[in-house]
């Protein structure tokens, strides 16, 4: 004969990640990500640059510069998920609990936090932005960071 005893298990809820944890963990997602979306995106940003169709985007970057130019201007892409994502993503929902936007809160506060978190990611994130975009236009070879940025700046200012 056989007993079997019935067990009974109680869920256990996990504790909720930390501002600085959900910060790394939703950054990292979105740098791991970025390997795989920046060649499109690089495709895209010369699209919008030039009045070419995409065929001939890709036959063009792939014939004159080589495939390794579709990842062109990643370590910025990188830096952008980082601190951008990592804030927009990775904030919101402490940011949120922290204001008291539970399940039950109105939309305002839930507004808020993602206004905060996704103002604050886009200040932090936008000059990572900005180099990542004209690392993927330059048909030249990879520019050096300390001359992208003096480029821009002569050209720009701040």
């Amino acid at each position: 004969m056989s007993s079997s005893t019935a067990t009974t298990t109680t869920p256990v809820n996990p504790p909720k990640a930390g501002l600085f944890q959900s910060m790394a963990l939703g950054g990292s997602a979105a740098a791991f990500a970025v390997n795989f979306t920046h060649p499109i995106e690089t495709v895209k940003t010369r699209m919008q640059v030039s009045s070419l169709g995409i065929g001939a985007t890709v036959s063009e970057i792939l014939g004159k510069e080589g495939v390794a130019s579709f990842w062109k201007g990643l370590p910025f892409a990188y830096g952008r998920e980082l601190s951008y994502t990592s804030v927009k993503l990775g904030a919101y929902a402490p940011v949120r609990d922290m204001l008291g936007a539970g399940a039950d809160a109105p939309f305002y506060l839930k507004f808020l936090a993602g206004a905060i978190t996704g103002g604050t990611g886009s200040v932090i994130g936008n000059p990572f932005d900005v180099m990542k975009t004209l690392a993927q236009t330059n048909k030249e070879k990879a520019l050096p960071l300390s001359e992208l940025v003096g480029n821009m700046y002569k050209s720009q200012g701040i």
